[in-house]
């Protein structure tokens, strides 16, 4: 058995897989959280979590006031929240080749390329922090990025929003679309997910014809909404998983 942990801008999920059974064991406050205080009453084999992380090391995410104590004898994978969202997503699919965007607080990017997780130089696929205009401040410190204008924290009652529809009408979402659309004409992906407390709550239709518009037809892929609030931690269980076996 694997546990899988989300280390969240404001929650942390966790999750435990068997075979390929997923248990969610629920949701703690992010700046209260503790691994060592998880208890399960089952013999976990590894922990897979999900936080920013590079090259071996874990770094201070723009969005995460504190990173959790993360202590554990079991063996460890670490890897980018966004990643653990794309493998889970490839996984979900059955697609070698995926772009994944999660928004919740703020926004991740994970790339599958022939069922693996790309990282580039650790920290592949931050498209939150690209430039779009403008001089708007993000909390990374730097103006202008996708991030400080779509998510959690960048909109007012984001949630009302999207319960009545006026996020469509919002220049963060056509900002994010245009982004979007710009990753797909480079990575040209078999699908693309969005999920995460936001963005798994956006409309797969919209996304699809807003999307669609920019680009050509040939280079559109599928596009796939994942309603599942526990996905990232899901596919953090499953990298664990995998990397253990190897």
């Amino acid at each position: 058995m694997i546990l899988g942990v989300d280390i969240g801008g404001t929650n942390t999920d966790v999750v435990l897989l068997e075979d390929d059974v997923f248990e969610v064991l629920g949701s703690f406050k992010t700046k209260e959280f503790d691994l060592s205080k998880i208890k399960v009453d089952y013999d976990v084999l590894g922990v897979g979590i999900a936080v920013w992380f590079k090259n071996g090391k874990l770094v201070g995410a723009p969005n995460l006031e504190r990173i959790p104590s993360l202590e554990t004898e079991k063996p460890k994978v670490v890897d980018n929240d966004a990643n653990c969202f794309a493998y889970f997503s490839s996984y979900l699919t059955k697609k070698k080749n995926v772009l994944s965007l999660t928004v919740g607080t703020g926004i991740g990017t994970g790339i599958v390329i022939e069922g693996r997780v790309y990282r580039g130089d650790g920290l592949a696929g931050e498209l939150g922090h690209t430039f779009v205009g403008g001089r708007r401040k993000c909390k990374c410190g730097g103006y202008g990025h996708l991030e400080a204008y779509f998510g959690g924290w960048a909109i007012k009652d984001i949630k009302e929003k999207l319960e009545n529809g006026s996020i469509y009408d919002t220049r963060g979402f056509r900002l994010f679309c245009i982004a979007v659309s710009n990753a797909i004409m480079l990575l040209n992906p078999e699908v693309v997910t969005f999920g995460g407390r936001i963005g798994g709550r956006l409309s797969e239709e919209i996304l699809t014809e807003e999307i669609s518009k920019l680009i050509p037809e040939v280079f559109k892929p599928e596009f796939r909404v994942v309603k599942d609030d526990y996905a990232v931690a899901k596919g953090a269980s499953l990298l664990a998983r995998d990397s253990i076996r190897k």
